[in-house]
């Protein structure tokens, strides 16, 4: 597909040149970081948990980048920045093998140790904890306890991304999707990356050859449909309206974390009172999780939880889990909490601040810009609404 600009006053439009990565010296290292950072090139609401893995005897192959998908299933990503023609299906498929089934331990462990490695090489994104990686997946999969059946590792999917893909590749592709992955409802996805050159900018169309994207959101659908209905159906997650479980759960934590918890307690409730929340809270089906969500009123925008995290033989305290708006607001508040917080977040787009890292003069600030938050939010629902009466 080509692409094409404006000239002048929407006068005419002008063919903007395709090119290539290798006349552009843009290198597969380079792509690689680039699709790192930015995934959703690839697909929306992909995590990237490990780059270069390799954790097999044989250290020579290694997986371009490890990551899971909105439902939980791990991703093979394999990339080439030329024309490919073959073995690139063949060589995903066989690293696709390499961690089919892996543990959940296994996945934590991978997702930590690039969490730490990207902090130590890139300082800005400031330090890394342990049992992060924890805290991000259970956020990137919307669920309160992080267990086995959380992922699915034993079909793992693949995607391929290059400048093109021969007849040859896309063939067997097709077969493969078609025959030998269909029943388990996965499948490889190809994504071209096209690049074409506009003055001195370099552009990158990126689009998904294989399956067709009616084939491939019917799949997110129904793998999203089958990832809640494993979270509730299996008892994995009990949710109950109001936050009286989260204050009894108080009582369990550590005494040193108790106060700050109570904090936590009081402040969604007095902005329930206001009615500026609605307030429900998770519990996970070992008791260890308990979760407030703080929800705009009338809405499903749930822009910040309240945790109490209670893992055996871990001493974690509480938590704040400040999440991105999913309705794309743009609020004054957000900017607030970002100088108080400071910028650093996870590839899901949640920032977590445990109490344990506030001091106690910050404390207050934040939980007022939480209040303000959601004052705005709740004038944004209600200036939507009237414009749509």
């Amino acid at each position: 597909m080509a692409i094409y600009k404006i000239k002048g006053n929407n006068e005419k439009l002008v063919k903007v040149d395709t090119t290539s990565l290798g006349q552009e010296d843009v290198w597969e290292r380079e792509l690689q970081r680039m699709l790192r950072d930015r995934p959703e090139v690839l697909e929306d609401e992909l995590l990237i948990i490990s780059e270069e893995f390799g954790n097999w005897q044989d250290a020579k192959r290694r997986i371009d980048l490890l990551g899971l998908d909105a439902a939980g299933r791990l991703v093979v990503i394999e990339l080439k920045r030329g024309y490919t023609g073959e073995q690139m299906d063949l060589q995903a498929i066989r690293y696709a093998a390499m961690v089919a089934n892996m543990g959940l331990d296994d996945v934590t462990d991978a997702y930590q140790k690039y969490l730490e490695k990207r902090a130590d090489n890139e300082p800005d994104r400031g330090p890394v904890e342990e049992g992060d990686s924890e805290s991000y997946l259970r956020e990137h999969l919307k669920i309160a306890e992080l267990d086995n059946q959380a992922i699915d590792t034993a079909i793992p999917r693949i995607i391929l991304a290059s400048e093109d893909f021969g007849k040859e590749l896309t063939t067997c592709v097709l077969w493969l999707n078609d025959s030998w992955l269909r029943n388990a409802k996965q499948e490889i996805k190809c994504v071209r990356l096209q690049p074409h050159k506009n003055g001195g900018e370099i552009l990158i169309e990126a689009s998904v050859v294989i399956p067709l994207p009616e084939a491939s959101d019917y799949q997110t659908q129904l793998g999203q449909r089958e990832q809640e209905a494993r979270s509730v159906s299996s008892g994995k997650v009990q949710i109950v309206q109001g936050a009286d479980a989260f204050k009894e759960s108080i009582g369990r934590a550590p005494e040193k974390f108790q106060p700050g918890l109570e904090r936590l307690y009081v402040t969604a409730m007095q902005m329930e009172q206001e009615r500026i929340v609605e307030l429900s809270t998770y519990i996970s089906r070992k008791g260890d999780f308990y979760k407030i969500d703080l929800t705009v009123p009338g809405t499903a925008q749930n822009l910040v939880s309240f945790n109490n995290l209670l893992k055996s033989g871990k001493e974690r305290g509480g938590e704040i889990s400040f999440l991105p708006s999913e309705g794309g607001l743009s609020l004054n508040a957000l900017a607030e909490i970002d100088g108080l917080i400071g910028e650093v977040k996870s590839s899901s787009g949640v920032r977590h601040r445990r109490l344990s890292r506030i001091k106690e003069s910050e404390l207050d600030p934040i939980l007022a810009a939480i209040r303000d938050l959601y004052l705005e939010a709740s004038g944004h629902q209600i200036e939507a609404a009237s414009a749509d009466d």
